[in-house]
This record gives structure tokens, sequence and C-alpha cells, in this order.
């Protein structure tokens, strides 16, 4: 068995109001076409045994809004990192959260165990001076790729179709001094993430452009990046081995509703599709369930 997790920053379950939602207001197709519903909290849980949607928390019993670097951390590593720290922790993680999330997350867990685990997202060349100089500092899922000694990947295996940049198409690169790599449909960048998963018990993506749009209420943006992800999820979705569970989730609430610059206090949707979709989602209710659950279908089987 294979997993591959697609975490999407900043995602949560609104309400199904065109004027406030985007995932109301525009075509997200691959939803409506899985499970017949618009990607909101009307939905309610969904399970069959190889398509479920479930509504799951994102607040950990802590006062205030979630936020990012927590809330990776529980994803990561199972634990109710929010109450360990006592309080919900923005964007990337002090030294504190860092020693927590290096030690106990799934990745450097699954590899202890004899499996293989691998982050397929495509990191700029120059990344680690810039987090040298204190430009660019790691993220929750950074830190659980680099605790399992793997190499992050840059370009070359982006040339070789080995990596997937965080925008999914390239598209951002030039403006990021990268020149010379092509533009990618969302199909090719699903088909180079599913075959990079083919090598791996545990592969996840990151992407947080949903975040940044909800952060600035910019709702041409959020039709932008809806259309690609769309695209994305539906061709990794029909290219998904049979072996292989694709798991979709997110960290808190915040593109789902642009009257607030804030992250929301919303559930987070966590999409099982493919094999023992029920079975390994079933039980899960908040953030710190993804890891007993993944744990037991991958070590425990």
């Amino acid at each position: 068995m294979r997993v591959l997790l697609l975490f999407i920053d900043g995602f949560g379950l609104g309400e199904n109001n065109l004027e406030t939602n985007p995932l109301a207001r525009f075509n997200f197709q691959i939803i409506q076409e899985l499970f017949g519903f618009t990607l909101t909290k009307e939905i309610g849980r969904v399970l069959s045994p190889n398509r479920c949607l479930l509504p799951i928390d994102a607040t950990l019993g802590v006062p205030g809004l979630p936020q990012s670097a927590t809330g990776q951390a529980a994803i990561l590593t199972g634990l109710n990192t929010a109450k360990m720290m006592g309080r919900h922790i923005q964007a990337f993680p002090g030294p504190q959260l860092s020693g927590i999330i290096t030690d106990n997350n799934i990745m450097k867990r699954l590899v202890e165990k004899g499996l293989t685990a691998t982050s397929a997202n495509m990191y700029l060349p120059n990344y680690f001076d810039l987090v040298a100089k204190r430009k660019r500092r790691h993220s929750a899922i950074t830190l659980a790729a680099l605790s399992t000694g793997m190499s992050l990947r840059t370009i070359p295996e982006m040339n070789n179709g080995q990596a997937v940049f965080q925008d999914i198409t390239n598209e951002m690169l030039p403006s990021l001094g990268v020149e010379l790599v092509p533009v990618l449909r969302p199909l090719q960048a699903a088909e180079n993430l599913v075959n990079i998963s083919r090598k791996y018990s545990f592969t996840i993506f990151e992407y947080f452009q949903t975040d940044r749009a909800g952060h600035k209420q910019d709702w041409q943006y959020a039709q932008k990046i809806l259309a690609t992800l769309d695209s994305f999820i539906g061709s990794v979705y029909k290219r998904l081995p049979d072996d292989t569970l694709l798991l979709i989730t997110s960290d808190h609430g915040n593109f789902e509703d642009m009257t607030v610059k804030t992250h929301t206090l919303n559930k987070v949707p966590l999409i099982a599709l493919g094999y023992k979709a029920q079975k390994t989602v079933d039980n899960i209710s908040d953030l710190t369930g993804i890891v007993p659950a993944l744990i037991d279908v991958l070590v425990k089987g």
C-alpha cells in the first residue's frame, strides 16, 4: 500500500454562499463528480469504501484561530502541538516546535520502520542559502522531509519530471529568478506527482497559494488557482494506482471566507480516495487523527 498526501494550506469548509466563498462561487468539478456537492460545510460526512469526505477539527481545543505551524505539526505528528505549546503558532515553527516535528513526524517514523517517504516539492536552487541568510524558514513539512535524510528536490529533478513546484505549473518561477523551466499544464504536473509516489510508501506535496489568496481576499487569483487545483486533483485521482490512497487535507480555514483576511474557525476537509479509503479515515475527527490512522494501514497492515 502507498499513501499520497496533498496538503492544501488554508482550505476550510465554509458557507455555501456565492458572495463569500470561492468554493461556492467557482466550479470545483472534481468534487462535484466525486461527491455530487459543492465543497462547503453543508456536505457533511460522506463515507463509502473508496470515496470519503470528513469535516475535521483544526482548533484542537485551543482558544484562538488555528495557525499553520501548529496545524501542520499536528497533521505530521499526530500530537496536539497547539495544546503542547499552549497556543496556536503562526507560519513557521520556532526551535521547540521544530524539535517536536523533527523527532515525531510520520515520515521519520515510517523510514525507521523500513518504509520509504518523500516530499515531492521542488525547492529553489538557493533555498539553503536563503535559510542561512534568514530570508527563508523551514516549514513543518520541510522539517519532516529533512528529518528522513532526504535531499530536497530542485531543478535537475524538475527537469526529469521528478519534482513538482509549489504552484503546480511553474508559472511563478521566472519571478523568483529561475528561467528556462517550461510551464506545465496541471495534468502534466499531476502525472509527475503520481509517478513520484509510485516509488515511495508515503509521498507528500505542499500547496499554499490558497492561503495567500485568502489573506489577500483576492477573488481573481482565487478563481485562477481553484481552476488549477481542480484540474490537478482530478488528474491525480484519475491516474492513481490501484494500491494507493490519496488524502487531501489542510491545517486551517481561510480561503473559504473572503470577508476576512484572517484564518477561520471552520473545520477543514479530509478527503480520502482510492485504496482502503474508508478503513483508513472512518474514525478521524481532528488533525491529530491522521498520523495514527496512516501508521495503522502502512505499518500494521
